[in-house]
């Protein structure tokens, strides 16, 4: 093994001695292996790394399934997510014989008194089973008995080890210990593990991961309210029990939560992995983002291998030596693997330090909503994963030289300038050139396309104005949001507080913003039609309709600066006793209304007949790339229950400068412990296409860098092309050809193959872009702007980088070159 060891001490020497070529090829290993090493740490930590739970891939997310859903244009998106009720578990638990362990949980929100101190907290109510479920203790205490996970049974929490630390001090007594929530006292049965989490994916962290849940009260608690077989709040899991097959388990649920006899409804159910329904959404793209990666790192090894044939030529003398002294051919091969190999292992050090930077810039960078960002980090396995990536690069890379060395006769590297074998390298360089340029096409292509539908997302109108508007969504404890006594009084109160200040306009609410992500639907029908049958199917029923729905005070369409296109806007005498009345949108008014106006009209919403007295413009609800949903509008004074409204502030000027006064003003008015999230609407708004801005940002990095290593490329491949072609190009100039002629020589052998690698790239590309259509907006896979953008991106780059070795060429003395052959 020593003569590894020596091997590498002379590579060292030997690079020394080239430091340019040295560092331009480490630099650029470093940028591939550094990029593809920070997606492989976003992509191992939310996709890849299992969930730190007793076997894992044996948790069953279970979801029920409504085909007919996928007929509405409201309900589409959410048909094979239906959670459960609470008696369809109780069923489900009673006779399936599939799972070890099934539980349920839902998040919520209560109030917590320390003391003389009260704070909003968040809860998640769970099951008795869940713990087990998921194959995990309390790390102090037990966890809820079977008789505490009723409605009268005696009330007990589990705390969550952040809370216990940060709000109790680790106190070794809690156990036993009385907290209250919402007023009513819980004895603190146990310490939940540190970093446990449930939601879209569940794990147990390292101590000190910040959670928001900070108490678990057992499910049965609920309201009997609850307890409706239509009440569907709970998602569900299982354990499978060992031998038992997915398929097998799908079979059984599917017969347990089949309908009721005489409910049409069509339902069914979806079991699948926990953790790969979790990650469901951020699936694919987070694989586009590392295929575009590891295509950046396989342009930078086309690179450095481009690169190091152009530098063969400059060693063909001294690998003669080393020959006629008896050195064995494989032997300069492995020393020049070698050489290439520890380029490899500096390039990926470097890229490691990179990677650890990059990836917490992509962490910082990510949208919200891809699930697990917190546990994403470099560890050994990702390090290792780069190990390996470099040793296989450096192979990569040093093959072609390493043979096309070794590979020459003897008597023409003694002669000099390799002959056959030096024209042999040269035509292998413009193939490797050709082949990166393809490349970069198709990662070009795709950040092109991206880079189009962020564009086209950002010129589409929401449908109001967004500019200076705050939106100030307060979140009561459960206690108080229920409490008209509490809510009634707020908004008028908050309204009118808010209206006085300084830079305000105009002050309304509503719930559910746009852009905030809060779904709300409902059915409704049109007068003139049959009530729908109990339990009807959509699919056979056509008729029944079902459309967002929104609930506003008086004068948010003007604060919003909605325009109502027919009839009028909600007024002060839509209130409690006044027929009851209700606005749609364009959209509603369009697809059920289409050959008539729906003035006067009257739809039967929420049990109640409602005459429509006018229609507005649609507004985009979640994301401005979706169609406009069919909305419906009711005012506040009309709607029974309790309501904790959203506001709406417009501002003269600058939105920022007020947003202070608004959140002192609502928390003056908010009962004790209500928690507000303020922000403008421009942030929503900009917050909503983030997924998009991001794969576009990062793959147009990537196409940017593929760019400039393609320059490099080209001007090594033509630089090496002038230096074996100078004294032909010396003959030619002597014999009367003008230094236009032969820069023209020198470009045009040099871009005829990166041509014909442009030509095999856009080929690819038109098939390889095809999966980024679910992520486009407006633009089309094969968009004929983006594919000339590129050609002409790709010519201007090329003709650049080739032009300085061609104009030298061009001047180059004709008798100095000839008296130095």
């Amino acid at each position: 093994m020593s003569w590894i060891f020596r091997d590498a001490y002379f590579a060292v020497r030997t690079w020394r001695r080239r430091p340019a070529l040295a560092a331009i090829a480490i630099t650029t290993i470093a940028i591939g292996i550094g990029a593809a090493t920070s997606v492989f740490s976003v992509v191992d930590g939310v996709l890849l790394r299992p969930l730190a739970f007793s076997q894992p891939d044996r948790l069953i997310a279970i979801w029920q399934t409504f085909p007919e859903w996928k007929k509405s244009d409201i309900l589409a998106s959410q048909w094979d997510r239906i959670t459960l009720s609470l008696p369809e578990f109780h069923d489900l638990c009673a006779h399936q014989t599939s799972f070890t362990d099934v539980g349920i949980w839902s998040g919520g929100r209560s109030l917590l008194t320390l003391g003389d101190k009260t704070e909003p907290v968040r809860t998640t109510r769970v099951s008795a089973s869940l713990l087990a479920t998921l194959g995990v203790s309390p790390l102090l205490g037990r966890t809820f008995l079977p008789e505490e996970d009723t409605p009268t049974g005696p009330r007990a929490a589990l705390m969550s080890y952040e809370t216990w630390q940060s709000r109790f001090g680790g106190d070794q007594r809690i156990v036993g210990r009385v907290v209250t929530l919402d007023d009513a006292p819980f004895t603190v049965v146990g310490v939940l593990p540190p970093g446990l989490k449930l939601g879209r994916t569940a794990a147990i962290g390292p101590p000190g991961t910040p959670l928001d849940v900070a108490f678990w009260v057992p499910v049965g608690r609920d309201s009997l309210n609850y307890y409706e077989r239509t009440n569907r709040s709970y998602q569900a899991i299982g354990r499978l029990k060992p031998g038992v097959t997915l398929a097998r388990a799908s079979a059984e649920v599917a017969q347990l939560l089949r309908p009721p006899p005489g409910e049409t409804r069509e339902k069914g159910t979806r079991l699948v992995e926990w953790q790969i329904d979790q990650t469901r959404t951020a699936r694919a793209p987070l694989y586009i983002l590392f295929a575009a990666a590891g295509l950046l790192l396989l342009i930078a090894c086309v690179n450095v291998a481009t690169l190091l044939l152009g530098e063969a030529a400059t060693r063909e003398q001294e690998m003669a030596a080393r020959l006629a002294l008896g050195a064995a051919r494989s032997r300069i091969v492995w020393q020049l693997l070698i050489e290439s190999v520890l380029l490899a292992v500096v390039g990926s050090a470097i890229g490691a330090l990179l990677s650890w930077w990059g990836t917490r810039v992509l962490v910082a960078m990510a949208p919200p909503r891809i699930p697990g960002l917190a546990d994403v980090h470099v560890d050994v396995r990702v390090l290792g994963a780069s190990l390996a990536a470099a040793l296989a690069t450096g192979m990569l890379f040093g093959l072609a030289p390493a043979l096309t060395l070794s590979g020459a006769p003897l008597g023409a590297l003694l002669r000099g300038g390799g002959g056959q074998s030096a024209r042999g390298r040269g035509a292998l360089q413009r193939v490797l050139i050709a082949v990166e340029l393809a490349l970069s096409v198709i990662l070009l292509v795709g950040a092109g396309l991206l880079a189009r539908t962020m564009q086209r997302i950002t010129d589409v109108d929401p449908g109001f104005r967004a500019a200076n508007l705050i939106v100030d969504e307060p979140a009561f404890s459960r206690a108080a949001s229920s409490d008209t006594l509490v809510t009634r009084p707020f908004h008028a109160e908050v309204v009118a507080r808010l209206t006085a200040l300084p830079g305000v306009t105009a002050v309304t609410a509503a719930s559910a913003p746009p852009f905030s992500n809060n779904f709300t639907s409902s059915s409704f029908q049109i007068e003139g039609e049959p009530e729908p049958p109990a339990g009807s199917n959509l699919a056979n029923n056509e008729r029944r309709h079902s459309a967002q729905q929104r609930v506003t005070l008086p004068g948010y369409f003007a604060t919003l600066g909605i325009p109502v296109r027919v009839g009028r806007d909600f007024t002060a005498d839509d209130r409690a006793g006044a027929p009851y009345v209700c606005i749609v949108s364009n959209a509603l008014a369009r697809r059920d209304f289409p050959n008539e106006s729906p003035i006067g009209r009257r739809v039967k919403y929420q049990s109640q007949w409602r005459t429509i007295v006018g229609v507005v413009s649609d507004v985009h609800l979640q994301r401005l790339s979706s169609e406009f949903d069919a909305t419906i509008y009711t005012p506040l004074a009309q709607r029974g229950g309790s309501w904790v409204l959203s506001l709406f502030v417009r501002t003269a000027g600058d939105a920022g400068a007020v947003m202070p006064a608004v959140r002192k003003t609502v928390a003056g008015v908010a009962p004790p412990a209500t928690t507000q999230t303020v922000e403008t609407m421009e942030s929503m708004v900009r917050r909503s296409f983030s997924e998009e801005r991001y794969r576009a940002l990062l793959i147009s990095l990537f196409g940017a860098f593929a760019a400039v290593l393609a320059a490099v490329g080209m001007y090594g491949v033509t630089t090496r092309a002038v230096a074996r072609r100078t004294r032909e190009l010396a003959i030619r100039s002597a014999l009367g050809a003008t230094g236009a002629s032969i820069a023209r020589t020198v470009l045009g052998a040099t871009l005829a193959g990166g041509a014909i690698g442009v030509a095999v790239g856009l080929l690819v590309a038109s098939a390889a872009t095809r999966q980024l259509t679910p992520y486009l907006f407006g633009v089309s896979p094969t968009d004929p702007a983006t594919y000339a953008g590129i050609v002409a991106l790709l010519a201007v780059v090329s003709i650049g980088a080739s032009w300085r070795p061609a104009r030298r060429a061009a001047r180059a003395d004709v008798a100095v070159v000839l008296r130095g052959e």
